[in-house]
């Protein structure tokens, strides 16, 4: 009883690892009263914990599902799992591979699989089994994933039931409405047959040979070729060759009497580019009737969405590196203001006014640094869409030096070598400094403890194309150059160096998705990638990007501030939840005429609009307590007055502010920090008449 009652114990703690639903325990309910420690796994208060979180998350799948654990791969079944084994207790316990003997053959290469740490579903050929005592059958398709233990080893694997009964009698169906069809393939099938000729899918006929018999007009939309161009043709050839692989093991198994479902490759249409097709075929006599639905939109909008969360990963994990640099940094700026503002509250007290302008230049230079960085850091950090523009690759290095002296870190030398006048180029400046970034953060980390990361840029004009990718066409290029005089890597881990989730990092402390990222950045901007390295010499990375035609823009020379005027007592609405700034702010705009509200949450500013009247200018901070925030506020202010002038206020980049509502006339953002000064010309430009 003792021994009963402790694996019980282990047994609640099985099903509460990972939910307290009682419904899990009422589904573990077979589970509970088998003696585990007949089987190889022992008693059940003696699993590991990898183990009893895998039969949790079992528990808790809505579909039929095992683990097979350890050597022996023990079976540990779900309740409706049992149902495919007829309801019948003693398979609970028994070897994977003693209950599906019968299936051997066709399941014994996907567990092999699966304990190589590979999983798979296999949903082409389905198995039939009798479903519960009754005796009824049913098809289904079963998955199979790999299952670690705490060391991260696999200890066995998860298989998982789909029942197919329903979609199997759709095709055979569909293989009922097929033999009504004429044997004989010519005119009469495609006039004849309204889906044939209605049918949004591209439909085809063929010989077992490939040859092209019919095709509907659904193929000529999709692909634009016409039946009489492709006699000429073999079908396959059209197929992308990286496809073409997986299309014939398709054909195949057609061949060979199987149906394949939702075969997916690009073929080639008439205009020479491709398009995504998935495909449903099955044989019918001497001919295959096939089926394909144009997914190149669900494809593209898979493959952006996924590039633009590699790179979001990508800059984010960029920026928790430099974070502790970062802090450091500012901690240094932080310590140059307080000291200047404590001296010259000293000075001052002490009557002392001979070195006052050196103090507060002291503190102003550290203001205006630390708004650098955080600017930068905050335009780094925000996800955007990739946006080409025309740039000075020179410019936009020198502007990002700080956040590159984060990334290496003191230890580590930089060296500069930039061309005099590189060539202009065409790329989203965003991608190219996450890109540069995570170079140094590999330089850094290749160097281990100290060494000199050199940066180079040049304009280089290939005639032949170039030595490491002679798919480079000739032209000119501008090139970016990343060296270290760290560890280096061998040739096998070059070449899979752009492999994604590769990594030749310690465990902890990268997940492979950098290089990867920089290629598709690279690739997307029509420019080029590749490594040189030596081991023990160091590694050096070369971005190449084409020259673009066009003219950078002449910056233009930045002009005297202009005179302050005084202000002819307009009223201002004052929105700002940080005191200090709000009152500061308040005193400069009043020191120069102004007759000044403040508000301090968005539900007092919308108070002071309604009760007191006029306003000739509203000034809100976008982040606000109140249950709005300052662009709601500011769309409340509009609705009532559509021509209320408003200027906003951040601690953040311009990307939170919709750029419908900063479009709008009489609108203008400030980032956070900014001077009072620029702050009085910022509200008298605006207030000029």
């Amino acid at each position: 009883m003792a021994a009963d009652e402790q694996a019980r114990k282990g047994a609640t703690q099985v099903i509460h690892l990972v939910s307290p639903s009682p419904s899990v325990e009422v589904r573990a309910e077979h589970l509970l009263h088998f003696d585990w420690g007949s089987t190889p796994l022992g008693p059940l208060s003696q699993w590991p914990p990898s183990l009893r979180i895998a039969v949790d998350i079992m528990l808790l799948s809505p579909f039929p599902c095992a683990l097979a654990w350890g050597k022996e791969l023990t079976l540990i079944p779900s309740q409706s799992y049992l149902a495919l084994l007829a309801d019948d207790q003693r398979q609970v316990g028994k070897s994977f591979d003693q209950l599906w003997h019968v299936e051997w053959e066709r399941m014994g290469p996907r567990v092999f699989q699966a304990l190589e740490g590979r999983a798979s579903f296999v949903d082409e050929s389905p198995i039939q089994v009798r479903y519960r005592e009754s005796g009824e059958h049913a098809w289904f398709a079963f998955g199979y994933a790999p299952v670690r233990d705490e060391e991260g080893t696999v200890a066995g694997f998860l298989h998982t039931a789909i029942d197919t009964t329903a979609s199997l009698e759709q095709i055979r169906q569909w293989r009922e409405l097929a033999r009504s069809f004429e044997q004989q393939i010519g005119c009469h099938l495609p006039n004849s047959d309204p889906l044939w000729r209605l049918s949004r899918d591209a439909m085809i006929i063929v010989s077992r040979d490939l040859e092209l018999l019919a095709a509907n007009d659904a193929w000529h939309r999709v692909l634009g070729w016409e039946q009489q161009s492709l006699n000429a043709i073999a079908l396959v050839d059209l197929v992308h060759p990286a496809d073409r692989a997986e299309v014939r093991l398709a054909i195949n198994d057609l061949l060979m009497g199987k149906v394949i479902e939702q075969v997916e490759s690009r073929l080639r249409h008439k205009d020479g580019y491709y398009r995504w097709m998935s495909w449903s075929a099955r044989p019918e006599g001497d001919v295959l009737i096939a089926v394909g639905r144009d997914i190149t939109e669900e494809r593209t909008t898979i493959l952006r969405e996924a590039q633009s969360l590699l790179r979001d990963s990508q800059r984010m994990e960029t920026v928790g590196q430099l974070a502790g640099g970062m802090a450091h940094e500012m901690n240094n700026l932080l310590a140059g203001i307080g000291g200047s503002l404590e001296l010259l509250q000293r000075r001052l007290g002490q009557g002392r006014l001979e070195r006052i302008d050196e103090y507060v230049h002291v503190a102003r230079e550290s203001v205006q640094r630390a708004m650098a960085l955080t600017h930068r850091l905050l335009a780094f950090s925000s996800s955007q869409p990739l946006q080409p523009r025309l740039l000075d690759v020179n410019g936009l290095l020198q502007d990002l030096e700080p956040l590159i002296h984060q990334a290496l870190g003191p230890e580590f030398a930089l060296n500069w070598q930039l061309d005099v006048a590189p060539w202009p180029v065409q790329v989203d400046p965003g991608q190219l400094e996450v890109a540069i970034l995570n170079l140094c953060s590999n330089a850094q980390d290749a160097m281990v403890e100290r060494g000199c990361l050199t940066i180079r840029t040049a304009n280089e004009r290939f005639v032949n194309g170039v030595e490491h990718d002679e798919s480079i066409p000739a032209g000119d290029y501008v090139a970016i150059h990343v060296q270290d005089d760290g560890q280096g890597m061998p040739a096998d881990a070059v070449s899979r160096a752009f492999e994604p989730f590769f990594t030749t990092k310690p465990k902890g402390r990268g997940a492979g998705l950098g290089l990867p990222m920089i290629y598709g950045f690279a690739r997307q901007s029509g420019g080029y990638v590749w490594i040189e390295s030596t081991p023990g010499k160091g590694t050096q990375v070369t971005l190449l990007f084409p020259r673009h035609p066009g003219e950078l823009p002449k910056v233009s020379e930045e002009g005297e501030v202009p005179a302050l005027k005084q202000g002819r007592s307009e009223r201002i609405l004052l929105v700002d939840d940080e005191g200090n700034l709000r009152s500061l702010m308040k005193e400069v705009l009043v020191e120069h005429g102004f007759d000044v509200i403040e508000a301090s949450d968005s539900g007092m500013a919308l108070e002071h609009y309604r009760e007191s009247g006029v306003f000739d200018l509203v000034i809100t901070d976008i982040g606000l307590p109140g249950g709005m925030s300052g662009r709601q506020v500011g769309k409340t202010i509009r609705q009532a007055k559509p021509l209320q002038k408003i200027l906003f206020i951040t601690g953040y980049t311009a990307q939170p502010l919709e750029r419908s509502l900063l479009d709008q006339p009489g609108t203008a953002l400030m980032l956070k920090p900014f001077s009072l000064q620029s702050l009085t010309v910022q509200v008298q430009r605006m207030l000029e008449p």
